[in-house]
């Protein structure tokens, strides 16, 4: 008996997914160029011929995916921004930050994919909306590039320019992450507890925008405490 439309459905974004699960392992792993349609079969565990008959071509299959990683992090990255109401911009830089340290610790792909995903964007977007999809892998630099903007004009921040303020901070945060994680192989520290290595990852960023430490050591003590006391 042959299934009905909706179970059909659900068969086919299972398969989807699956094949694009595998694509992004196989992506961190390898880059754009390295990884083609007989890697993404093995590592999905389906024949060659199946992941054909969802995507015709690599470049079919990548677009999907980065469209896809783009829109779980834009979600991902709006839901933290609009959790820093009532929030200085120190607090709110520490917050921003701190969601995407704890979320590297449960998902550190996503971070992966948007480290490598600048390089390869050339390969599978056109010129045309090339400029769209380096606005989209960016959001998250574009996002402490506001907060440090409005710090300093409330005067939390000191006066620099906002968007190479943003660069470094990012910058360095991410290669923080990347130490303390080791993204490579996706594991992390667990001998120092999340606050103690997220102020290890953070603590040059903060320096760097010339913010005193005593500052921006309460902020993190405030923020931690929130999200603590918030579940």
């Amino acid at each position: 008996m042959s299934r009905n439309p909706e179970k059909n459905a659900q068969v086919r974004e299972s398969r989807k997914k699956q094949i694009l699960d595998a694509t992004l392992s196989v992506y961190i792993r390898s880059g754009y160029h390295g990884t083609d349609m007989d890697i993404v079969a093995k590592e999905a565990g389906l024949a060659k011929g199946l992941v054909y008959y969802y995507y015709k071509t690599k470049h079919e299959l990548f677009t999907e995916l980065f469209m896809q990683m783009f829109k779980d992090g834009f979600i991902f990255s709006e839901t933290l921004i609009n959790n820093l109401n009532g929030l200085n911009q120190i607090e709110q830089l520490m917050a921003y930050t701190y969601g995407m340290f704890m979320e590297n610790r449960e998902n550190p792909r996503m971070m992966q994919f948007f480290i490598r995903a600048p390089f390869d964007a050339y390969a599978i977007f056109t010129a045309e909306n090339r400029k769209e999809v380096a606005d989209k892998s960016d959001m998250h630099r574009s996002a402490l590039t506001d907060i440090i903007q409005k710090g300093i004009a409330e005067g939390f921040i000191p006066e620099t320019n906002p968007s190479m303020a943003a660069n470094s901070f990012w910058s360095v945060f991410v290669a923080n992450v990347f130490v303390y994680s080791r993204l490579i192989d996706g594991t992390h520290e667990s001998a120092k507890s999340s606050k103690e290595s997220f102020k290890e990852v953070v603590c040059f960023c903060f320096q760097g925008l010339g913010i005193e430490r005593d500052v921006w050591n309460a902020c993190l003590d405030k923020v931690f405490a929130d999200t603590k006391a918030g579940g």
